[in-house]
């Protein structure tokens, strides 16, 4: 980072602790034991009851044959169950590999093949998600286990579902004794986390992410925001109580929501099931001081009908994080709540954060911040990668620093393409300006070359993203075989009651007022859904790969 640009107040350097990650855990069980650690449907959970069924899972894990270094996949959303078994096989010396329920069950049974997780921990809710072939240890957590008794009571009248037969309880095995002795970790080389990428080109990549480097990006994100205490109105008395929306088992969550907030001892919101609704229910009710939120939750709860009649007052500090939001966004939602607002950049490859808008001084709504302490950033050329470009140059963006990933799990091609001395090659193309702020232009593979000019998507989607009727917006290049040529294309959702005759073209004149004759889409189409990816990103290569069959279809020859 360029001398002097380095945000008031925030440590130019961090001293990381050498502790396994679920010291953190640990640690703040030791000193608030009695604290409310997690809130699931208004029950209450404390730091020593989470500690004490971690240490009980890692010890009946143990005697289930798990050696340090193996593979618990998990299968598991936003419940104390997850906080417990991520802490559990850690402690018992094993790697976690959280996976996303909402993948489709080929794409589940290859990453648990793929890691060699001989256990998987699955909610009861998510059995049908599990593979036919099952690993060799099935553990079904009760969903209702952790509400209070009422609800208990009637999930089971409800018929919540069974366990499948051979699998064991996860309720039962936290019964059993603690594992006293725990393993030995080097912070610096064991694996804590495999966690799987969207898959940008190709299947989805596993990637490597070590203690250190989860407990660093955790610790730099708290220094940041310094612990949630800068906000422009008081804080309240205690300590922050966090909304937790945003998934455990994504990079974002799992560092924002869940490492940071334990190692600060926090009371955690849980929202297994998030949407406005849920998230402006867990603020009222519980006085919520801090969101680790994504753009589209700001936008359905902004939209909901109900929220005039929420306080979601309580709130000091929101970051939001997954995906570019628009200014008016933001703007809209600090009135309403009156909290700070900031917004970071990061991916999975980096634990996931490397910057961050600064907590002082005049907001800038469009940049995604400066660099983390200990975080070195550059802008390259897109030819060779070599040359380091000046403000305004868009490029590829290289970051190095702690949080950094280990490689890919068993790829060690893919590995040696983006991990150079040290160095993260992004595939992000940004541009800074004269003060090092970073401004994220779009995906080096989403690149369109449209009559011999580059388009990036994110120029053409910011434009259709700005008008009121549109809800969603992709714009991708669709290959057109009889001019052998590329044409630019976007596809948008619309918002709720919007006419959809005459949209088409309108959208399209508001492209050629706006944008260069060459970014103009050659068509607009309006469709009833984007797919998205759990962070709320429309899923491009799902979009993309659609597409492709459709014109595979269109021009294969006939019979």
């Amino acid at each position: 980072m360029e001398k002097g640009r380095h945000p008031g107040g925030v440590p130019i350097s961090i001293s990381y602790p050498e502790i396994p990650l679920h010291a953190f855990l640990e640690n703040t069980a030791r000193k608030y034991p009695d604290r409310t650690a997690a809130i699931f449907y208004s029950n209450r959970v404390s730091y020593g009851r989470l500690w004490d069924g971690s240490l009980r899972l890692a010890g009946a894990l143990r005697r289930l044959g798990l050696e340090k270094g193996d593979r618990v996949a998990m299968l598991l959303p936003n419940v104390p169950q997850f906080i417990v078994a991520y802490n559990g096989i850690l402690a018992a010396g094993g790697v976690t590999v959280p996976i996303n329920p909402l993948n489709p069950v080929e794409e589940i049974a290859r990453e648990i093949t793929e890691t060699e997780s001989e256990t998987l921990i699955v909610l009861d809710r998510l059995l049908d998600k599990v593979p036919e072939e099952t690993p060799k240890n099935l553990i079904v957590a009760e969903a209702a286990a952790y509400v209070p008794w009422h609800l208990r009571i009637l999930s089971r009248l409800r018929g919540g579902r069974r366990r499948s037969e051979g699998s064991l309880s996860f309720e039962e095995l936290l019964k059993g004794p603690r594992l006293d002795e725990l393993p030995l970790i080097d912070p610096r080389e064991d694996l804590a986390a495999i966690l799987y990428t969207s898959g940008t080109t190709g299947p989805p990549k596993g990637v490597m992410l070590t203690h250190r480097s989860l407990i660093a990006n955790a610790l730099q994100s708290y220094h940041w925001l310094r612990g949630w205490g800068y906000s422009a109105k008081p804080q309240p008395a205690g300590w922050p109580v966090v909304v937790c929306a945003v998934p455990f088992f994504h990079s974002y969550g799992m560092t924002v929501a869940l490492n940071e907030s334990i190692q600060y001892g926090c009371t955690l919101v849980l929202v297994p099931e998030p949407g406005p609704d849920a998230i402006m229910k867990a603020i009222h009710d519980h006085n919520a001081t801090h969101l680790p939120t994504i753009p589209r939750f700001i936008r359905e709860i902004l939209d909901h009908p109900d929220l005039p009649g929420r306080d979601l007052t309580s709130l000091t500090s929101i970051v939001s994080g997954g995906a570019p939001i628009e200014p008016g966004l933001v703007e809209r939602f600090e009135e309403v709540t009156g909290a700070t607002f900031y917004q970071g950049y990061g991916l999975t490859e980096a634990g996931p954060s490397t910057h961050c808008t600064p907590v002082e001084g005049t907001p800038n709504r469009r940049t995604a911040g400066l660099p983390f302490p200990d975080t070195e950033a550059r802008v390259v050329d897109l030819q060779l990668g070599e040359i380091e470009l000046g403000p305004g140059e868009k490029g590829e963006l290289l970051v190095r620093g702690p949080q950094i990933m280990k490689g890919y799990w068993k790829d060690p091609e893919a590995t040696a393409r983006v991990l150079k001395e040290g160095w993260l090659h992004t595939g992000d193309i940004v541009e800074k300006d004269e003060g090092g702020f970073l401004y994220i232009v779009g995906r080096k593979l989403d690149r369109i070359v449209a009559a011999g000019h580059t388009v990036w998507p994110s120029e053409v989607e910011e434009i259709l993203g700005a008008h009121p009727g549109v809800e969603r917006v992709v714009a991708i290049g669709v290959p057109d075989p009889l001019r052998c040529a590329t044409d630019v294309e976007a596809f948008v959702k619309l918002r709720t009651g919007v006419e959809r005759e005459g949209i088409e073209e309108e959208l399209l004149d508001l492209c050629a007022r706006s944008l260069d004759y060459f970014k103009v889409p050659a068509k607009i189409t309006v469709v009833g859904d984007l797919p998205l990816t759990a962070l709320g990103k429309v899923d491009r290569v799902a979009v993309e790969a659609e597409l492709e069959r459709r014109l595979q279809e269109r021009w294969a020859p006939g019979p």
